[in-house]
């Protein structure tokens, strides 16, 4: 950040900070001072827009409402995590694995599973990366990563494919198969990434 005669910094931390009011706001994180209280619970808060937040507890007031299914929440972040419903967005993705939650807590309750796995002997191990497997079949399938192997080969086209999962996706090409619906309107598609972009089309359309 460049400096100019304007900002100041914490006399506690050394932050920088814009506006000497900023810094008084700032300075109640180092003395614990909560001066905004609940008349009704009595629960007190740094901020003012933290309490506005905590009111509607017992107001009940659900202002946050899904432009695709009108369903309402309290919390701004409720409905960010329930819109995933409808646009099949998982942000948080499994360092180890291939799956994707919706949810922070969803993936760390996953981990777990990993946790355990190594917890056990894993054999077979991948003379490349060091990657450890229970089976061969998934050191075999790991490999071709590594290789550039395409074992899998469409009887209808002969196109080759890295992996079985891949093959299935590609087979839905000729047999018109398409798993993924909105939940929406009537359309299907062959792969879960255009539902994804289909969804967002309808929560944010394009301007006209």
């Amino acid at each position: 950040m460049l400096l100019n005669e304007k900002h100041i910094s914490c006399p506690e931390c050394g932050k920088i900070l814009k506006k000497r009011s900023y810094l008084k706001r700032h300075m109640k994180t180092h003395t614990g001072e909560k001066q905004h209280g609940c008349d009704v619970c009595g629960k007190r808060f740094l901020r003012k827009e933290t309490l506005n937040v905590h009111m509607v507890v017992h107001t009940g007031e659900k202002p946050f409402s899904c432009d695709v299914c009108e369903k309402r929440y309290k919390q701004h972040w409720n409905l960010t995590v329930h819109k995933r419903v409808h646009t099949g967005e998982k942000p948080f993705n499994c360092s180890l694995c291939e799956k994707a939650f919706k949810r922070r807590g969803d993936l760390k309750m996953h981990m777990v599973v990993h946790t355990r796995e190594r917890q056990f002997e894993t054999p077979y191990r991948c003379p490349h990366c060091g990657w450890s497997f229970k089976r061969k079949i998934n050191l075999d399938n790991h490999v071709t990563v590594h290789s550039g192997a395409k074992p899998f080969i469409c009887g209808i086209c002969g196109k080759a494919c890295a992996r079985k999962t891949y093959l299935t996706v590609h087979m839905r090409t000729h047999n018109g198969e398409r798993p993924y619906k909105c939940t929406v309107c009537d359309k299907a598609f062959t792969q879960s990434h255009c539902l994804k972009t289909h969804m967002r089309t309808l929560l944010n359309p394009p301007p006209r």
